[in-house]
């Protein structure tokens, strides 16, 4: 790609082996066969059965299986059924998660065209892109799309839009000749047009050096399919739960099976009945289905908060993140640049308000300034009108607050904001001196040129980087518009002007100008010397105001702020340094060019040690910093908008685009999308993650809880020879139906109070540890000791005695199992309370706070009362009408669970003191 770049343009035609004219047919055959289409290579997925089936090889999915199958064998069919379609309800649920990459890749093949204009055989001919090979010579035109890397050997204005690569909106001028690029990215090349791009402006000629795969677009592209998203820390928990369940669960079924056969002396069919309860009983059949749902009722609470959750499982993600990898322009910044200094004469200027709004004045030394006063300012604002290709258009009247809209480069809109608040007429000061020739900026002279004419006579505006522009200038114009020698004294001067200027975190843009005397403009040869030096205009993209208190909350949570942009160091670490990622005197920075000279594991250890930014930083280098950062064992969080961050997006733990001016390949590789672009908003599902993760673990204590409670009968049943105190169909509806509800609840419940005064959660934290574990185990015997003593009473009361077997259809044996049934579920309601905390008191939270709790117990109850009172679901559930005594009792195992927990917080309270 550099010799195509250095090459004049015989040079290029005869490395490409091509001609003015372009290539034969028959050559293009040739080469067609050689380099393969020009499209881009994709894998091919759909829905199918076979991903459908894929999603059945999990532990849950599994041991639900082998209980179907064993019901159907058994002679239950309606038992065999419910368990099925939990199966295929999940199924369904997570094959619905893999559309992301078909559309990822949908929105990748809309950036390329479907068809070029290209010379074959002398003649310009409509092509299909997917025909193209390297050596052809198209043709772009205003609006078209890109279709292949290609240099340009004719250029007349062209302009590149490179957004689909970069996520930049300013536009870029390109030109066909020969330049060199030894400390920039080859995407900064003055001289080719790139795969996906587009021309804003102009016309030209290119000769194609790349296609397909080979192009940067390719590049992209076949990085960003390489990546295998891993599994989140959620995912994997589940994962790890089920597989432990799965385990746990057949051997305790397979246990009591030989005990219902040899032990109790069982039939065959009953035994797998009995030991499909017990599996049963062991196996959150909801798990999955409400995680799910509770990380999706998640997502509509961030989407209010500007963050739309793409992955369900990033939810979780989020609250272990140990560190975020910002951008700086847009999201940090709010992206609208403002001029707040100038510089011209020997005095520094000030312009008051912010952003795209001509609300302002220009002021030195506390008094207003107006035109006429200082003739160097006025001439500096004028070079600054003259020199620019942008427009501005006011608010319309009934809305006067509105922003002014900026058609065109942003920088340049910004300029003629100021010259609106010095009270210049833009438009009148334009036709007086209309432009006849634009020289536009390229990456190696680092300014732009116009010429103008005036009577009799040529002026030429120039803009620039002000190092660039210093070697051109040989005057200066003074406050009172008296022409002065540009000495080396007064260059160190400006220089030191220039310094303070970039301190402040502000872009700076130099001016200068020549009056041409010897009549009308002839070309541009050797029109930017001899310049008169302007001054400066200092530029401010102000911090959003919500950031620096969104910082120092990230650092109060133990999670390092990074920044990686791609601007310069000066202005990175001053607009840092403002919003507190680093300290005012902290100069610590590495710039892309140092990454070569790190290993890996050395720019992880930079940001260990406090580095937190990298400027001047391409997006390979980008990768590169993110892959680093996740190799050292960080949960890195990646903010990206271009094409070009697809591939950080995705290796990071957590990618997460621009809302409002993200490319859509960005948007489908990320895992959040921004809706208002800021910082703070990152912070913001940081906390809601970290909630997120806290409420999953007290949903996992509730579910397991009834779990426990579930199993206890069973292990009654087997050694102490007493009737089955629950039925399979009770553990089904408890499971599937009524806890459901208020295990949604608890996962609306608010984050607790210093949330975010703690460091992240270690990755070696389990969702489902042992403390999970034994609180689950703890309020599931208390709940099954109050459910069974109800039982074991209303079957004493009526005749029943230990040792004895109690028939399934009398009616007495239903009352008992309804009330193991209604007790299990009447415990459930306290320990919704309950375990909303680990440690503080439920009387102390109050039901305002959360509720969805309550709703949640007023569904448990009433679905329960259903199953009991409807005369239709009794003999499906074997339920019996319970009287008012038996309510009586039920609610003390209530309050019974609620004493229990209780006891058990003061304990830990004061254990913690």
């Amino acid at each position: 790609m550099k010799r195509f770049i250095e090459s004049s343009l015989e040079e290029v035609l005869a490395n490409a082996k091509t001609s003015p004219e372009g290539l034969t047919s028959s050559e293009a055959s040739r080469r067609l066969a050689e380099y393969g289409p020009n499209e881009i290579p994709h894998r091919t997925t759909h829905i199918s059965f076979t991903r459908f089936f894929a999603y059945l090889k999990d532990g849950f999915s599994i041991l639900l299986l082998i209980a179907s199958v064993l019901s159907f064998i058994s002679g239950t069919p309606a038992i065999g059924a419910v368990i099925l379609g939990i199966v295929i309800v999940n199924a369904y649920a997570s094959v619905l998660q893999e559309v992301r990459a078909e559309k990822a890749m949908q929105a990748l093949k809309s950036w390329v065209p479907e068809s070029a204009k290209v010379y074959r055989d002398g003649r310009l001919q409509k092509l299909p892109v997917r025909n193209l090979v390297p050596g052809d010579l198209i043709s772009l035109d205003q609006g078209d799309r890109v279709p292949a890397d290609a240099r340009l050997v004719e250029a007349y204005d062209v302009w590149l839009n490179n957004i689909p690569l970069t996520g930049e909106v300013e536009s870029q001028p390109r030109t066909a000749s020969a330049a060199s690029i030894e400390n920039s990215s080859f995407l900064d090349a003055p001289n080719l047009v790139f795969m996906s791009t587009s021309v804003v402006r102009g016309s030209g000629k290119a000769v194609v050096f790349a296609t397909g795969r080979n192009t940067k677009f390719g590049e992209i592209v076949g990085l960003t399919q390489e990546i295998v998203e891993p599994p989140s820390p959620l995912e994997r928990e589940i994962a790890a739960t089920a597989k432990w369940d799965f385990v746990l669960s057949m051997l305790v079924g397979i246990v009591f099976f030989i005990i219902a056969l040899v032990w109790l002396g069982l039939p065959l069919d009953t035994g797998i009945l009995f030991m499909i309860g017990v599996m049963v009983s062991l196996m959150p059949e909801g798990l999955q289905l409400t995680v799910s749902s509770a990380l999706a009722i998640n997502m509509v609470q961030m989407a209010r908060q500007h963050v739309l959750v793409k992955r369900l499982s990033a939810v979780q993600t989020l609250g272990s993140v140990t560190v975020i990898c910002t951008d700086k322009t847009g999201t940090i910044t709010k992206g609208e640049m403002t001029v707040r200094k100038l510089f011209a004469g020997n005095s520094v200027f000030d312009v008051s308000g912010l952003g795209y709004r001509a609300d302002g004045q220009f002021s030195h030394e506390g008094g207003v300034i107006t035109p006429g006063k200082y003739q160097a300012l006025d001439k500096l604002v004028e070079t600054a009108i003259l020199c620019n290709s942008a427009k501005v258009e006011s608010p319309p009247e009934s809305k006067p607050e509105r922003s002014w809209t900026i058609i065109g480069d942003t920088l340049d809109g910004a300029l003629l904001i100021g010259a609106l608040k010095y009270g210049l007429d833009i438009q009148a000061t334009r036709e007086e001196k209309p432009v006849i020739h634009v020289i536009p900026f390229d990456s190696e002279r680092k300014r732009a040129a116009t010429v103008h004419e005036l009577k009799n006579r040529s002026l030429v505006c120039v803009k620039g980087a002000p190092y660039n522009l210093f070697p051109a200038c040989t005057k200066v114009l003074g406050e009172d518009g008296a022409l002065l020698d540009f000495t080396p004294e007064y260059r160190s001067y400006v220089g030191k002007i220039y310094k303070d200027f970039a301190r402040d975190g502000l872009r700076i843009i130099g001016c200068a100008y020549r009056e041409m005397q010897n009549g009308i403009f002839s070309g541009e040869k050797d029109i930017e010397h001899d310049l008169v030096f302007a001054g400066l205009i200092a530029v401010y993209d102000p911090p959003r105001a919500e950031v620096k208190e969104a910082v120092r909350i990230a650092k109060q949570a133990g999670i390092e702020v990074v920044v990686i942009t791609g601007d310069s160091a000066f202005t990175t670490g001053a607009i840092a340094a403002e919003v507190g990622i680093i300290e005012p005197e902290d100069n610590r920075l590495l710039r892309g060019e140092d990454l070569d000279k790190l290993s890996d594991r050395e720019i992880a250890e930079q940001v260990h040690n406090g580095n937190r930014i990298f400027a001047r930083v391409s997006p390979d280098e980008k990768f590169r910093i993110v892959k680093s950062l996740k190799d050292a064992g960080e949960i890195v969080a990646v903010t990206g908008d271009g094409a070009n961050d697809a591939p950080s997006l995705k290796e990071s733990n957590i990618g997460i685009s621009m809302g409002a001016s993200a490319t859509d390949i960005a948007h489908e590789s990320a895992d959040l999308v921004l809706l208002d672009d800021s910082f703070a908003s990152i912070v913001k599902a940081v906390e809601s993650g970290r909630a997120i993760y806290d409420n999953l673990r007290r949903f996992i204590i509730y579910v397991f809880s009834h779990n426990w409670a579930e199993l206890i009968p069973f292990f009654l049943y087997a050694f102490l020879g007493i009737p089955l105190p629950l039925l399979v169909m009770q553990i089904l509806a408890i499971d599937l139906f009524i806890d459901i509800l208020p295990s949604l609840a608890i996962s609306r419940e608010p984050a607790e109070p210093g949330l975010m005064n703690k460091p992240p959660r270690s990755v070696q934290q389990h969702l489902f540890d042992a403390r999970v574990l034994l609180r689950s185990l703890y309020v599931g015997l208390i709940i099954s000791a109050g459910a069974m003593y109800g039982c074991l009473t209303v079957w004493s009361t009526g005749g029943w005695q230990l040792g004895t077997m109690l028939d399934a259809s009398n009616l007495v044996y239903i009352k008992g199992t309804t009330m193991t049934f209604a007790g299990i579920v009447l415990g459930q309601v306290a320990n919704v309370l309950s375990c909303r905390t680990d440690r503080v008191s439920m009387f102390r939270l109050g039901l305002s706070r959360n509720k969805w709790i309550l709703l949640g117990i007023a569904a448990q109850v009433g679905i329960l009362a259903t199953i009991i009172y409807l005369p239709l679901l009794q003999p499906i559930f074997g339920t019996i009408a319970l009287s008012a005594l038996d309510w009586a009792y039920l609610l003390l195992v209530t309050l019974s669970v609620i004493v229990a927990e209780e006891a058990r917080k003061l304990i830990v309270r004061i254990w913690n003191k």
